[in-house]
């Protein structure tokens, strides 16, 4: 009964960050949602992981442990890109970065859940994990394109053609 609560409510944080990740992205509007929601997630996963720790195998020990280290990281993450949150002005390219790797991990560890209560083989459920990780790194990028793009410096010109400030 515990376990099933704290996983319901490690989704529940889950989707909180990544809805207002995706909001925060851009401006940092709801940064503290953010931030809260995925730090829940991380304390949530961690207590469904202890309630059942007894009964689990040592692979899914170790699979879990992993789990939490790259909750650990996310966590990380979101409280660097605090540090660096846009105020009323476009966002920098290392706030992009750090938002979006979350934002990445949080969408690809949906759909490698859902994928796998399909009930489908595990290849296709790593290739699911990968190939979702590979796009969301294409995505970073041209995130870093659009949304960065106001923050470089207007550069003019000399006379032999090198950009001066």
């Amino acid at each position: 009964m515990w376990h099933t609560a704290l996983i319901t409510l490690h989704a529940v944080a889950g989707v909180v960050a990544l809805v207002s990740g995706l909001v925060t992205v851009r401006h940092g509007r709801l940064f503290d949602v953010y931030l809260w929601s995925l730090a829940g997630m991380a304390v949530f996963l961690l207590l469904a992981i202890a309630s059942t720790w007894a009964e689990i195998t040592t692979g899914a020990r170790v699979l879990f442990a992993a789990f939490l280290v790259l909750a650990g990281v996310m966590v990380w993450r979101a409280v660097r890109a605090r540090q660096i949150r846009p105020t009323g002005s476009t966002p920098s390219a290392d706030y992009v970065d750090h938002v979006g790797f979350t934002l990445v991990a949080l969408f690809d560890a949906f759909a490698v859940v859902t994928v796998l209560d399909l009930g489908a083989p595990i290849w296709l459920v790593v290739g699911t994990g990968v190939a979702i990780a590979l796009a969301g790194h294409v995505a970073i990028r041209l995130a870093k394109r659009t949304l960065t793009a106001n923050t470089q410096p207007n550069l003019v010109p000399d006379a032999r053609g090198k950009p001066i400030a």
